[in-house]
This record gives structure tokens, sequence and C-alpha cells, in this order.
């Protein structure tokens, strides 16, 4: 079994890249970003939290039925920036 261990500047890179990918104008769906980045439900809530408070993403949430509400994400200006920089550092350290 090989070890899957990944950093966290990684995962944040991850995260960025998959809503930079995204072309639609409604964002993604948290519980989709979260398994597309292989990431327990925890976790993934943990670094979407500080990749919001520092800027790099934004969130809403939407009506979903009559009772649910699910919260998509979408990239920010500054997250593009942000994810040009976690990849030259990321491609530093390999």
């Amino acid at each position: 079994m090989g070890n899957n261990y990944r950093t966290s500047n990684v995962i944040i890179q991850n995260m960025l890249e998959i809503l930079i990918k995204d072309r639609t104008e409604e964002g993604i769906v948290k519980s989709h970003l979260i398994e597309i980045c292989g990431l327990k439900t925890s976790t993934g809530e943990k670094y979407l939290s500080k990749m919001e408070s520092a800027g790099y993403i934004q969130s809403y949430e939407e009506k979903w039925g009559k009772e649910r509400i699910r919260i998509r994400y979408y990239i920010t200006e500054l997250g593009k920036t942000r994810y040009q920089w976690f990849v030259k550092i990321n491609n530093e350290l390999l």
C-alpha cells in the first residue's frame, strides 16, 4: 500500500485548480469539491474554511428542495493569483 500523504500546499493547489477549471457560473457544490479532491469531509471543510478566510474562494448558500440548503464555492481573483504561487512553490519543492 502506497503513501497517499499530500502536503497542505498540494491540497490547496488541487482545490484551487478544480475551482479554476469549473466553467459554470454557479460554482461547485461543497460535497462534490471535497469528493473530487479525495478528502474526508472534515478535512475538506477545514481547508475550505481556511481558503475562504484568506480570500481565495467565496461561498454562497442555495436552497435545494423544500428544507435543504447546499453550499457552492467559486474562486476569487486573489485565489487565481495564489494558485499560480502554489504551482510555482510546489514545483520547486519536488
